[in-house]
């Protein structure tokens, strides 16, 4: 079995990362599992459900990682991805 090609290096800010750490195991599973997809297919994966949020800024997106899960994130640069915050609702 040939393991796809990663598009997106994603980069997590140390407040995603604490989170994360904080999180029970089958919730990080979760993320985990959708983060791998979003490297690989990127955020075009239907799965993934991705919407774009306009701001002054610039473009904030989410994606969910569950029914329940999201991420948000941004462009850094053409293969880099910053995910800003994860939140459940």
């Amino acid at each position: 079995m040939q393991i796809p090609a990663i598009k997106f290096r994603l980069v997590f800010t140390s407040k995603v990362q604490k989170k994360l750490e904080t999180l029970p195991s089958s919730d990080r599973k979760q993320y985990n599992k959708a983060f791998e997809c979003f490297a690989q297919y990127g955020p075009t994966y239907r799965s993934l459900r991705t919407h774009r949020y306009r701001c002054k800024n610039g473009d904030i997106w989410s994606s969910s990682a569950s029914m329940a899960k999201r991420f948000y994130w941004r462009y850094m640069e053409k293969k880099s991805i910053e995910v800003t915050h994860i939140d459940s609702h």
